[in-house]
This record gives C-alpha cells, structure tokens and sequence, in this order.
C-alpha cells in the first residue's frame, strides 16, 4: 500500500472461505490497471492472514468473476465496473483454457473481457442461470460414461474456472466411477486406470460435451492408476449441485454473460 499514491482504506474487516482455503484481511480501494483496461477505486480484499493452501501458491491473490451478488466485500466487481464504465464493447467475459497435456497450456490460454474468441462465437449454446445467488449456477441435463446416459435428473451444475476438479455429490461419484472399468475408491478419492479409455460427458441445454480422456486423468497414483478428474464432495449441502471445473471446462470455450445471466459453451 505504501507504493500507491491512489491507495485507500477504512479498515473495514473481510474474511472468505473457499471450496479450499480461506483468507482475511482489510478491504481498500485502488486504481487496477488490467488486460489494457484501468480501473479506478476497484475494491478489493487486502489480505493479511491467508490458510496454507495458498502458502505456497504461483499466484499474488483471486480475481473474483463471479456475479457481484456473491461478493464477500458487498462491492462490484472489476468486470462489473469495466461495464458500468462502458469500458467493453459486450457485457461478457469468455475462457479458453489451455492443456499441458495437448501443448496448449501455454500457447492456447485465453481470458477475454468484453467479448469470445472468433473461432467459436458462431458455435457457442447459452443456458440461462437457474438461480439467483450469485454463482454461474445452470441446469445441467444428464451425464453419460462412454455414451451411456446415468439417468441423472434436477441437478444443476456451478461452472468455476477456479476450480481444478468436477466435484459431486457422493452418490453420483460412485455412480459415475461403477460405469469406469478399474476405478477404486481408496479412502474417499477415485483412482482410475492410468491408462482408461473412457469418456465422460455432461449435457446442459441438450447438447452433450465430452471431457477428453486425458483431462480425466490428473495425478499419477502409482500401480497404473491416476487420481480421478471427478470427486465426491458436498458444495452447497445439496445433492443436486456439481461444482464443475477445469476438468470440463478444458474442453470447452465458456462465455459468461453478465447482461443475459447466461453460460455459455462451444466444443474446442
């Protein structure tokens, strides 16, 4: 803060839990130059105590996208602001996400405020936001394992670049991974075969997207099995809601409209 000559506070307290860690501190204001965009008196979190899971992090702090309904600080958020200001030529922000993988991961990432990548724009289904808190929270129509429909009805789906895995509820992660030939709960994580050829697919708004198989495949667990790109976990307390992250969302450009509370997405 001493660096900044537009720096401000009022040393008014914020504290954030997350799917994994959590963070507290003091909110303030300042000027955000970002993506060529400026920003003046952008609230943010300053924070002086974050939990361990960020002890160690390549990353100086969280830019929240989500919409401003959901903000810990009560404020808006910077691609809110870059809105308001008619700053962006459209009120959505889109995602490409790279693989390491593929090669991509560092030639095929892009975050783009105010507009979608021309290779996809033509190809880009929305799926109107299902509820009003905050999250980018659609209906999600089923899943399939190899084409194979689980049946799954009234579920909804929180799309997150922030998060790395698609987490379930318990019961459709033992569903999902019985239709795997190999897979194995060890003490709560799936391990799927290293060298599995199935392919996970979710459907929203009718149109189905398959999640490669190598993005299914995460971390190496030994004895020709990998940790599972899909895991149980409770996100809201409900058994209808998946939290689906960059497991899916590498195979996909995912558009955000803020104007439309809508998602959107077209197969890379």
């Amino acid at each position: 803060p001493d660096n900044s000559s537009t720096f401000k506070t009022h040393n008014k307290k914020f504290s954030i839990t997350y799917g994994s860690g959590n963070t507290s501190g003091i909110s303030a204001t300042d000027t955000f130059n970002i993506a060529g965009f400026t920003i003046k008196n952008q609230t943010f979190g300053l924070s002086d105590v974050v939990s361990s899971d960020f002890a160690d992090s390549p990353f100086d702090g969280i830019l929240g996208l989500a919409l401003d309904s959901l903000s810990s600080l009560h404020a808006k958020t910077p691609f809110q602001n870059l809105i308001d200001h008619g700053d962006v030529k459209s009120p959505v922000f889109s995602f490409v996400l790279g693989s390491l993988q593929d090669g991509t991961n560092r030639t095929g990432n892009e975050l783009i405020f105010g507009g979608i990548d021309p290779k996809y724009s033509d190809s880009i289904s929305y799926n109107r936001l299902d509820i009003g808190n905050g999250f980018w929270q659609i209906v999600m129509d089923d899943a399939l394992v190899n084409g194979s429909s689980l049946g799954l009805e009234g579920k909804s789906a929180i799309i997150d670049t922030g998060t790395t895995l698609v987490i379930v509820p318990p019961q459709d992660a033992e569903l999902v991974h019985s239709r795997i030939p190999g897979a194995q709960n060890s003490d709560g994580t799936y391990l799927i075969p290293t060298d599995t050829t199935a392919v996970v697919s979710l459907t929203f708004g009718g149109v189905t997207y398959n999640i490669k198989t190598e993005h299914l495949v995460v971390d190496d667990a030994g004895n020709g099995l990998s940790v599972s790109g899909i895991q149980g976990g409770s996100v809201t307390g409900s058994d209808d809601v998946w939290l689906v992250g960059d497991v899916f969302l590498k195979n996909v450009c995912s558009v955000y409209d803020v104007k439309n509370r809508a998602v959107g997405f077209a197969p890379l």
